[in-house]
């Protein structure tokens, strides 16, 4: 992950632009019916980026942590944070940068971000979120389908590989898209699948 964390701190302003290009609304409308059912509570955004997403949770009501390892698309991110944004830099899987409080959070949004764990860090990564989840919270994970990256590694993921991760946590994965989703930046050779996680007693 630190040759990619480097890349996105070489390249902020690049990435700051690319990622407020595009409305959080229209990327994240396979989810957007939860906010409109949930009352606004405690939200984590890992791999925050430009902060677009911390934005437009924060302008609904909900307390956001923002956590970014890129100390320049950080910075950048910050100095246009909604009042209910904290940014902090924290990396995964450990996360242990975190703000004291709030111990859990009602949503957990880890966007453009699944793809750039290694395998191996993938088990810690889930384990660290499930502790990290609220008891009747939900996180939304979204997964990449395209090309590799050289400059900003990217590996292969599936759903199956997440549902199984999941159950093991005392977790419970749903798929969102049957159909991966088109790339919200247009890209012919990239498709998404969201991924909704919830404690399995829910």
């Amino acid at each position: 992950m630190t040759k990619t964390i480097e890349h996105y701190s070489k390249k902020a302003q690049h990435y700051y632009d690319l990622y407020n290009s595009v409305d959080a609304e229209s990327v994240h409308s396979d989810w957007k019916a939860f906010l409109q059912k949930s009352k606004a509570g405690t939200a984590l955004d890992v791999g925050a980026g430009s902060g677009r997403d911390a934005n437009w949770l924060a302008e609904q009501g909900w307390k956001v942590v923002a956590v970014e390892p890129a100390d320049n698309l950080r910075t950048l991110a910050q100095s246009n944070a909604h009042n209910s944004v904290t940014w902090c830099n924290a990396s995964l899987p450990a996360l242990t940068a975190l703000p004291q409080k709030p111990n859990t959070y009602d949503l957990i949004l880890l966007s453009a971000v699944w793809m750039h764990l290694p395998k191996y860090e993938r088990p810690p990564t889930l384990k660290r979120l499930a502790e990290l989840l609220s008891e009747n919270g939900t996180m939304y994970i979204s997964l990449r389908f395209g090309p590799n990256d050289e400059a900003r590694p990217m590996h292969p993921v599936s759903y199956e590989e997440l549902a199984t991760l999941a159950e093991s946590n005392g977790l419970k994965a749903r798929n969102l898209n049957t159909v991966p989703g088109k790339d919200g930046l247009q890209r012919d050779d990239v498709k998404w699948v969201t991924v909704e996680v919830v404690k399995a007693t829910n």
